[in-house]
């Protein structure tokens, strides 16, 4: 594919994606920020309320963020009262997450928000649509889990330019 057959920027998912969760920044700060929270220490809360206390090893794979990142999340949290962290008695590397009674509180605010943001977009798309939607994005996040392929790719387009 030669460059000028690549969409402009603003067509590229890449891009789109950003918009879209620099979007749920903008209508989400103003709801989570009065309690505490950003986009991600809500998504946390919100993944706790739906599994149940869950072990860091598995957030960073539902989150999809580094271990150190969501590390350093967990802790600020801690710290905040939102949740705790506690070392497993068989495995001492292993540490399960749960909230807090004050995450608790804060989780409702989250899923408030989450439902708000799910009747939007469901207003806005037909149930086809968005089950085309959800399953697309599903589509480029597996697509994306290929970097070694991608890493491959962008030497051989730099060794082209």
């Amino acid at each position: 594919m030669v460059k000028a057959d690549l969409p402009l920027l603003e067509n590229r998912v890449t891009f789109l994606t950003h918009r879209i969760n620099a979007r749920l920044q903008q209508v989400s700060h103003p709801v989570i920020s009065p309690v505490g929270l950003d986009l991600y220490s809500s998504r946390i809360l919100f993944a706790l309320d739906q599994n149940g206390p869950m072990k860091v090893g598995q957030l960073v794979e539902l989150m999809a963020l580094p271990q150190s990142t969501l590390s350093h999340q967990l802790k600020r949290m801690e710290k905040n009262g939102l949740l705790t962290r506690t070392r497993s008695d068989l495995d001492n590397r292993s540490v399960e997450v749960s909230a807090t009674d004050q995450g608790i509180q804060a989780t409702r605010i989250c899923t408030a928000l989450s439902d708000a943001i799910a009747e939007r977009l469901n207003a806005a798309f037909d149930p086809a649509e968005m089950k085309a939607l959800i399953d697309g994005l599903n589509r480029v996040f597996e697509a994306l889990g290929e970097m070694p392929t991608l890493a491959d790719r962008c030497a051989e387009l730099i060794a082209e330019r």
